[in-house]
This record gives structure tokens, C-alpha cells and sequence, in this order.
């Protein structure tokens, strides 16, 4: 293996002291080109723009630590905006004028699947974050997740529900599409496995703004815990209504809960008594590389990165180690991928299955009081 993550940091380092050392061997070959598509504009570009933002910073910190075998990777972005037939032809633009040895795509599922059969036809390797099992289960070698399944993330929201709450009568509110209703399948799913039954499962519209009713109906059905299932912009809706309307049974939210792009909308009073699972606890005191991440981002960028940053910044990283151990083709480019069962990055260790899934763990986590710093309740694996 090449140049790894835990090496970066001395190599940072050389590079300061001799700013010539970095320089590409063979300048005068071309860089290698990675395609990466991102929701920059639009409502899904709250979350977008973190990862955006990490690709820019891990191409920036390849190509300082010497690039691959001497060459830079240049990323070429286009954006999904917020609809599935834009990221599906934004991807195809990639895929026939870039021609790239690599993609990331969106972390939203619905563009994940709807961008998956053109990826099959391509073949090439693509990297991504959405969450809905629905993707892995498609059986497409080429592409490698990033995040936790959905069906992951729901379990640590049911063990949060049962191990740290103990609740006997959870309620589930969720968004209308593949990711929302996967997740509350799956919770309900999980639940009624540990002998818990839910008293309710509310659904709202992407667009919707007001959830009253919902939240009312399991209000008037006892919840004494309510999953919540969205996304940074409705998610924050909710969470203000919710407490409006007096909810006093605690809110466990999926991963958009606390993400920066969220919490950028709420109060640390709005986020009293709520619990969420992350991919990740992004906090520069869990090691010194999230450290090292951390205070590099806030600096360059001017906000706190989110576990979707992450995601894609340790993307980026275990992209470049893949392309120093096979090379560019992509066949050899997949198999090597496929064959990672401890790669180390900031966020995890990744290990790939064969439907392409690389992390098995999630954390729970919670603000601490009146704070919107989060702190660790426990952390969940599956083997």
C-alpha cells in the first residue's frame, strides 16, 4: 500500500519544509480525473455542499502528499440539484466528456438508484452515501458505500428506543420517499423482533411544512418515544413543532438530525431531549487525525464538518490508496475495493461485503445540556 492516512500527517509536514518535495514526479502527465456528483444547488444541497466541500480539501491534500504515483487527480463535480433525472444525467455527462477513472456520487438514495443500472453500463468503480438497502440489494459490483445501510442506522435507533430509553409504546414519523419509508420499515421491523409494538407510524410529504396532525396522532396515542425519519430541512421543521405542540416523549432522529445543516436551523433548547444516531461522532477529541480533519475544515471552509463529509473525505483517501495498489483499471480498480476488510479511515474502519457495503457500526449520540455539542451515549456493530 502507498501513501496511507496515518502517514499523511509526517508527510504534511516534509512538504512544509521543503515545498518542492510534493511536486508530481511526471508533472507533465496528465491527471487523472474523478467525476463526482453533488447536489450543490437546491434544497439537497445543505447536505451537499459538506461533501463537496471534503472532496475539494482531500484532492487538495492528495495532490500536496505527492498525488498518485506522481500524477494529480483533478475532481470534476456536476450538480444533481435536488431531482433524480438531473443527477442521472448529470452522471452521464461525466460518464461520455469527463471520462473519469473514478466517481463519487450523491449521498441521497433516490438519486443513488436512479443513477445504478447507468453505473452497471459504464463500469467503473463509484463510491456512495445513501443509506437505503435497496441499493446493495440491486447487486451492482461497481459501486461501494460509504455510510452505514439504513436498515443499520434504524437498528441503532431501535436500540436506543428499547436499551437507553426503555420505551414500551414508540411512535415512528417519516418522510414519503425510498430512504424514509425503508428506514421506518425497518425500525418497525426491529422493534416488533425485541416484543416492542409501535402505537403509530405518521408519513409527511418532501414538501410538506406542516406536521401537526401527525405528530398530534401519536401525541393522542401515548408515544413515549417518537423515531424520526427526513431530512436536514423538514427534519428541523418537525423538531420545532414537535416541540410546540408539547411532545414530551423523547425524539430519536436518523443521521440528518444532527448534521450541521440541521443544527445550523434549530436551538440547543430545540434539541433538549432528543437522541440521534450518526454515522460518526465528528469530535476533534475522539484521535488526532479527527482532529487534524476537524480544526483543517472549519478553517478552510468557516463551518463544523458533518459524518456525510467524512464519508466522503476517507472516500477520497481509500480512492487514492486503491488507485496506488491496482492502478486505473477498473477492474482491478473494483477488486481491490472488494478485497478491503480493515481499511483504516478518520470516521471508520471500512470493510467491504459482497453487496458493497463497507461500514458496520453507528453511534448514538446526544447534546449535551442546554449545548448543541454532542456527546456519546454507546456505539452499535453489527459483524
Amino acid at each position: 500500500m502507498g501513501i496511507t492516512r496515518k502517514s499523511f500527517l509526517k508527510s504534511m509536514a516534509a512538504i512544509i519544509a521543503a515545498p518542492l518535495a510534493g511536486v508530481p514526479a511526471r508533472a507533465e502527465e496528465a491527471d487523472i480525473l474523478v467525476g463526482a456528483t453533488v447536489p450543490m444547488t437546491g434544497p439537497l444541497s445543505l447536505t451537499g455542499l459538506q461533501y463537496l466541500n471534503s472532496l475539494k480539501m482531500a484532492e487538495e491534500d492528495i495532490n500536496k502528499a505527492g498525488g498518485i504515483r506522481g500524477r494529480r487527480i483533478k475532481i470534476v463535480f456536476e450538480d444533481t440539484q435536488g431531482s433524480n433525472s438531473t443527477a442521472v444525467n448529470a452522471y452521464v455527462k461525466l460518464a461520455q466528456e469527463t471520462k473519469p477513472s473514478f466517481f463519487f456520487l450523491s449521498s441521497y438514495s433516490t438519486q443513488n438508484l436512479a443513477v445504478s443500472p447507468e453505473v452497471k453500463k459504464v463500469q467503473v468503480p463509484a463510491m456512495y452515501a445513501g443509506g437505503v438497502d435497496a441499493i446493495a440489494e440491486g447487486g451492482n459490483e461497481w459501486m461501494f458505500r460509504l455510510r452505514p445501510a439504513d436498515s443499520l442506522a434504524a437498528l441503532g435507533m431501535v436500540d436506543c428506543v428499547t436499551s437507553v430509553l426503555n420505551a414500551k409504546r414508540p411512535g415512528i414519523l417519516y418522510i414519503q420517499n425510498d430512504f424514509g419509508q425503508g428506514g421506518a420499515q425497518a425500525a418497525a421491523k426491529a422493534l416488533a423482533a425485541r416484543g416492542v409494538g409501535i402505537v403509530g407510524s405518521e408519513a409527511y410529504g418532501q414538501n410538506d411544512k406542516d406536521f401537526s396532525a401527525q405528530i398530534v396522532n401519536l401525541r393522542n396515542r401515548s408515544a413515549d418515544a417518537v423515531l424520526l425519519f427526513g431530512y436536514p430541512q423538514d427534519m428541523a421543521l418537525a423538531v420545532r413543532q414537535y416541540k410546540s405542540l408539547g411532545m414530551k416523549a423523547p425524539l430519536v432522529g436518523s443521521s440528518s438530525l444532527y448534521v450541521t445543516a440541521t443544527l445550523q436551523l434549530l436551538t440547543a433548547s430545540d434539541i433538549e431531549n432528543t437522541f440521534g444516531v450518526l454515522d460518526a461522532l465528528v469530535d476533534p477529541s475522539t484521535s488526532p487525525r479527527m482532529k487534524d480533519f476537524v480544526d483543517r475544515y472549519q478553517a478552510k471552509f468557516g463551518t463544523a464538518p458533518d459524518p456525510y463529509g467524512l464519508a466522503y473525505y476517507d472516500g477520497a483517501f481509500l480512492m487514492a490508496d486503491a488507485m496506488r495498489g491496482a492502478g486505473l483499471e477498473p477492474v482491478a480498480l473494483r477488486n481491490w475495493l472488494a478485497a478491503q476488510k480493515a481499511w483504516d479511515g478518520i470516521g471508520h474502519v471500512y470493510s467491504y461485503d459482497d453487496k458493497g457495503n463497507g461500514v458496520h457500526d453507528v453511534v448514538i449520540v446526544k447534546p449535551k445540556a442546554n449545548s448543541k455539542t454532542l456527546e456519546l451515549v454507546k456505539k452499535v456493530s453489527i459483524n
